[in-house]
């Protein structure tokens, strides 16, 4: 038996992405802060805030495998009430590092932490401890180089061997650098004089995200909110800031997809009196980075056979991964809760996070699944002389998305990040209502399998000897391939389809062929 290799014009080599690591790394942070003396003593915390600022990772060699290092900053804001029952809020911030070993050198590694849960504890009107699980999810894609040794045979071997080709479709993936974004403007206040800042947030809401010569075109709105204190009660300032920014990605191309990710880096807030009037300003920056996909064709070999000689011939099933949709867009999600604290008489802030679960394929439309985490402070009716106090309580509320596909994969592998926008919310006797305006940022990829030609052998001691004075006619069944019959008689599917006239390479139809 002889061993042979065989080349039909496919490429020496193809590479395949495929997922190198999927997985879930938990780590703590806790660290003790003393608050300065220009803050106000805490009494009573009402909700600590989380927001995690990735800022490096370091890949480096582990023998087999390599070891991932990252970390960055976890951003708190500490809302409470002081010894005289003021809304105040302070924040605070904490590193964080962890690592772990991954089985393989991939090309991109893609790491999302969030802070899983929060808690404060008071330790002295001036201390806290705050102690949060950050969950990272480490997502990392190598390329699968397959080599396909491949030797033509000419002239009158030029169906000493056939085969089976399909196109292999695979995603190429580049990331941008991060590129910020700096707004500075100003509340309108109208004619409050007398108002103090309490607590304030920014959020990056990206509504498109398109790719063109040498960049990503983003665009979205930056949502700035203030809490304040002013002699009529608490009120809220917003300011929505329209951007629009290109991050250059070497060798972005119209038609390539692309989506991009943004957050709020660092936000302060100022007052000055003018003319009797009390102005507030902020001053926001704020990141972006772009990631950019090309599914790749490769033509691989998934079958072969001799015209002349019996063939042996092995296979393996290679993992494939290609890009189906990215989405950056935004929807309104209104949904209700049973009421848990009927004390509250008055919202003040609603505080969301939302957090993607799971991803559904139902036909050709993907279902996104997910949750908004929602903080409600609010106050309590007046009592008497007695001021209502202030109280906080948490609801989940689900929301979905979907959108259409190009097909049904065998699985599906999402990324996803979402923002929230403007937010309402009331109380009846019984429920508490919802609704949120919610921007996704999402990469599904459809994952597949591929059946490849592994090896093949001739066994030139079994030599196939077709009788030429005699004819076979083949009676087609449903779903026959000119491919299949062609194999089964040892014969070239070229030869077939002249002698029969057939120009498909399905046999559906057609009743009778001359072998």
């Amino acid at each position: 038996m002889a061993e042979i290799s065989f080349n039909m014009g496919i490429p020496k080599k193809a590479n395949i992405s495929r997922v190198s690591a999927d997985t879930v790394v938990t780590h703590d942070v806790s660290e003790e802060f003393s608050l300065p003396d220009y803050v106000p003593e805490v009494r009573r915390v009402l909700t600590t805030r989380a927001q995690v600022l990735p800022e490096s990772k370091y890949i480096s060699d582990s023998g087999s495998g390599c070891m991932l290092e990252f970390g960055g900053t976890v951003t708190y804001s500490v809302i409470y009430t002081d010894d005289e029952g003021k809304l105040c809020s302070t924040p605070l911030s904490s590193n964080y590092e962890t690592q772990t070993v991954l089985n393989s050198h991939p090309e991109t590694v893609f790491i999302d932490t969030v802070a899983d849960n929060v808690s404060c504890r008071v330790n002295a009107p001036r201390k806290l401890t705050i102690k949060t699980r950050l969950k990272s999810r480490i997502l990392a894609f190598e390329n699968n180089e397959i080599d396909e040794n491949i030797e033509g045979k000419s002239g009158e071997d030029e169906f000493f061997i056939e085969r089976m080709s399909a196109n292999v479709n695979s995603v190429g993936i580049k990331t941008s650098s991060l590129q910020n974004v700096h707004i500075a403007d100003r509340f309108d206040t109208g004619s409050i004089t007398d108002i103090r800042p309490i607590w304030c947030d920014a959020s990056m809401e990206i509504t498109d995200a398109k790719a063109q010569n040498g960049a990503i075109c983003v665009r979205g709105d930056i949502g700035v909110k203030c809490l304040c204190d002013t002699s009529s009660g608490i009120m809220t300032l917003n300011k929505t800031v329209p951007f629009s920014e290109e991050i250059e990605t070497d060798g972005a191309e119209v038609g390539d997809l692309s989506r991009a990710t943004g957050r709020c880096v660092s936000l302060s807030i100022s007052s000055e009196q003018n003319d009797g009037e009390e102005r507030i300003f902020f001053d926001a920056n704020c990141e972006i980075e772009g990631e950019l996909y090309r599914n790749e064709e490769n033509v691989m070999t998934q079958d072969c056979y001799s015209t002349r000689y019996e063939t042996d011939a092995t296979y393996r099933n290679i993992d494939t991964y290609s890009l189906m949709k990215c989405i950056n867009s935004s929807f309104t999600s209104s949904e209700s809760a049973k009421r848990k604290n009927k004390d509250i008489s008055e919202i003040v802030e609603i505080l969301t996070d939302p957090v993607y679960e799971k991803t559904e394929i139902k036909g050709q439309k993907a279902i996104i699944y997910g949750k908004l985490y929602i903080t409600v402070i609010g106050k309590s009716a007046p009592k008497g002389d007695m001021e209502g106090e202030f109280i906080s309580e948490e609801y989940e509320i689900p929301f979905k998305y979907e959108t259409d596909i190009s097909r049904s994969p065998d699985d599906v592998l999402t990324r996803a990040d979402f923002s929230v926008g403007n937010v309402n919310a009331r109380y009846d006797a019984e429920k508490f209502y919802c609704t949120a305006e919610i921007f996704p940022s999402v990469s599904l990829f459809g994952k597949g399998s591929a059946k490849i030609l592994d090896t093949a052998s001739l066994k030139k001691d079994k030599e196939i000897k077709n009788d030429a004075s005699c004819v076979r006619v083949y009676f087609p069944k449903n779903g026959d391939t000119l491919w299949e019959v062609a194999k089964k008689y040892h014969t070239s599917s070229k030869k077939i389809a002249e002698r029969n006239n057939i120009t498909s390479a399905s046999l559906d139809g057609v009743k009778d062929i001359i072998i």
